[in-house]
């Protein structure tokens, strides 16, 4: 089964494949902040330390969104499914 760690904490857990990083933070209590949770807000803008290529490409509307917020180069997690080990890394 996929991992899913966050980076400051070091907490990890282990959700089915095909998990929406969304619904896994909102059932879990997870450290995550979630505005609109379409894409468009930006709130949820976070980096993949690992795993990257076990999340399906970002879109350009998502990079149109991330591009607004910052110039790392981020994700969003309100549009991230999980379908291998990832590692998250929160922008402050």
């Amino acid at each position: 089964m996929p991992k899913i760690t966050f980076q400051a904490g070091g907490q990890t857990y282990q959700v089915p494949p095909g998990t929406r990083y969304l619904d896994f933070c909102q059932e879990e209590d997870a450290p995550q902040n979630f505005g609109c949770t379409v894409g468009s807000c930006g709130t949820c803008v976070l980096l993949l330390v690992e795993g990257a290529q076990n999340v399906p490409p970002a879109t350009d509307d998502e990079m149109e969104t991330v591009k607004m917020c910052t110039d790392a180069d981020a994700r969003l997690g309100c549009q991230l499914v999980v379908n291998g080990d990832i590692v998250v890394a929160h922008l402050d």
